[in-house]
């Protein structure tokens, strides 16, 4: 009976155990679990942050490359404007100084002849400025422009300059220098002819441009402002998920 009682007992004891190291097991199992839960919500979470500042940092860095190539634009359509401006203003004289003034009727057919020219290349650019904006103002300067030049078309044609379909001018300068001086001198003299109706558009023209280039500019800043911020917020959150996955998750694995 005693050997049997101690069999018993050792068999009773050994059940125990075993089942305090099934619980002990099982406790553990569910810690592991709540442990990689929380782990991998904290990960989802720094991820989704990640992905938020990534993506304000695209989408500033993208408003600046816009803003660049809009700035580039304004500031070429602003330059020409003024060189087309300037340039009539030299026909457009009436202090004796305007360029078809001199002695020398070979020298200032050729000085003519040259400003045309020039002023035909600063139109066509500002003109292909104004039609790639896609900026209502821009297009409504581009129709004026459109409209001065067809209501001269004749008398255009008759110095050698023709209007393309886009707008621009194109120039036919052996018709040019064989025209009459008093005809040039009509087209780009007369008062409130072509000349001055394209040059006062010019001015205005300049001053929108430079007005929208100081606005691209400020946009810049702002731009450029929370691209830096999204940077550093997007640097800080690389870190700390570096941290965190080489020093936290590595020490409990």
């Amino acid at each position: 009976m005693r050997v049997g009682n101690r069999l018993n007992s050792t068999i009773v004891r050994a059940r125990m155990n075993r089942i305090a190291k099934t619980r002990t097991f099982s406790t553990k199992q569910q810690r592991t679990k709540k442990s990689i839960s929380g782990s991998s919500g904290q990960s989802i979470s720094q991820l989704l942050s990640k992905l938020n500042a990534n993506s304000g940092k695209t989408s500033s860095a993208a408003q600046l490359i816009a803003n660049r190539d809009q700035t580039l634009l304004y500031s070429g359509m602003e330059t020409a404007a003024e060189r087309v401006e300037k340039r009539l203003g030299k026909f457009l004289k009436t202090d004796g100084t305007s360029v078809f003034d001199g002695e020398d009727e070979a020298k200032v057919k050729e000085n003519v002849t040259d400003h045309i020219e020039s002023f035909v290349n600063d139109y066509n650019y500002l003109m292909k400025r104004l039609t790639q904006s896609g900026d209502s103002v821009d297009s409504n300067f581009a129709k004026k422009l459109k409209n001065y030049a067809n209501a001269e078309n004749k008398e255009l044609r008759e110095i050698g300059i023709t209007i393309n379909g886009d707008g621009t001018l194109e120039l036919d300068e052996k018709k040019l220098k064989a025209a009459d001086i008093s005809q040039i001198k009509k087209m780009f003299a007369g008062e409130d002819g072509f000349a001055e109706k394209v040059s006062d558009l010019s001015g205005q023209i300049s001053k929108y441009a430079k007005e929208k280039v100081t606005e691209l500019e400020k946009s810049n800043v702002t731009a450029s402002s929370n691209y830096n911020r999204y940077a550093r917020y997007t640097n800080g959150t690389q870190n700390s998920s570096s941290y965190y996955n080489n020093g936290y998750y590595n020490s409990k694995a």
